[in-house]
């Protein structure tokens, strides 16, 4: 064996050897993962998710295609951005600081692309072209998914709607809304309670965040919110929040507004102990808007 096929071969071994390690390591990430969900110190969690999130992106590097990173790094990136970036921009909004409020919205606009990123990897390369493409072939793509695609669809849509939700004055980004309302129906349809229905939550706040003369559908968006409620019988608590927010704003309607925030904090945290962690999140923001009731009615 020549000395020049021999240093390949064992570059190649080498390679082979790296991706192993990886995707060995990959199942440990799977199970490990749940200790995140499960903290009930949202401050930790906080300080703990970006190092953990760059340390899996740098196994990923070795592993393009393990499924197990790319979900988790898609999952990952949406929730730090949800439950902790968002709260910045809400308390930066409500003290005047315009300047940081922009600051902290490209930053978190950044980070849902790069959970969209991460959803749209999962589907295979040619779902990157098409979600840039016309709707009508967008939707006959979509609707040619099953089940094995439900986490890549979900992932690309909530990174999608949310990184819009942030931009609404973005023309072009707006644009790519009706892309992201068929990915969610798609999972709905597909398989309603992944990760705890939160796709019926995400068509809820479709639904209630335009007027109706724009197509905003208020009753519509309630059913919405109370499928997801209805799929952990109540104990995940992300759902009731965000149809407090939303829908009692949107509608003008106060006391539904408090009422349901009020019924929020008088749920414990521990009551769904594998998702302790969005629980907590979920007192926290219920609290803040609570105490900022009267500046929104």
């Amino acid at each position: 064996m020549s000395r020049r096929l021999l240093v390949l071969v064992l570059a190649l071994g080498a390679c082979n050897m790296t991706k192993f390690t990886a995707n060995t390591t990959s199942n440990v990430i799977k199970v490990a993962g749940h200790a995140l969900e499960q903290e009930n110190d949202p401050e930790l969690a906080r300080a703990a998710a970006p190092a953990s999130l760059k340390t899996i992106e740098g196994f990923l590097m070795a592993s393009p295609e393990n499924e197990v990173f790319l979900t988790t790094l898609a999952k990952g990136y949406c929730e730090y951005t949800f439950g902790f970036i968002e709260s910045d921009i809400e308390d930066a909004r409500w003290a005047g600081k315009t300047e940081e409020e922009a600051r902290l919205t490209g930053r978190a606009t950044n980070l849902y692309l790069r959970c969209m990123n991460y959803g749209l990897k999962l589907l295979g390369e040619d779902w990157e072209k098409s979600i840039h493409g016309d709707l009508k072939g967008f939707e006959g793509k979509v609707a040619k998914a099953d089940k094995d695609n439900v986490p890549g669809l979900f992932f690309t849509a909530l990174g999608l709607a949310s990184a819009i939700n942030l931009n609404k004055d973005d023309v072009e980004m707006v644009a790519y809304l009706p892309k992201a309302k068929v990915l969610f129906e798609r999972v709905v349809a597909l398989e309603p309670s992944y990760d705890n229905g939160l796709a019926h939550m995400a068509l809820g706040l479709l639904k209630a965040g335009l007027p109706k003369a724009l197509g905003g559908d208020p009753e519509g968006a309630k059913a919405e919110f109370e499928k997801a409620m209805a799929i952990t019988q109540g104990k995940f608590l992300i759902p009731r929040t965000m149809m407090a927010i939303n829908l009692g704003v949107a509608l003008g309607d106060r006391k539904f507004f408090h009422d349901n925030l009020v019924q929020v904090l008088a749920t414990s945290p521990a009551v769904m102990p594998d998702f302790r962690l969005a629980n907590e999140l979920a007192h926290l923001k219920a609290k803040r808007y609570l105490a900022h009731e009267k500046e929104l009615f």
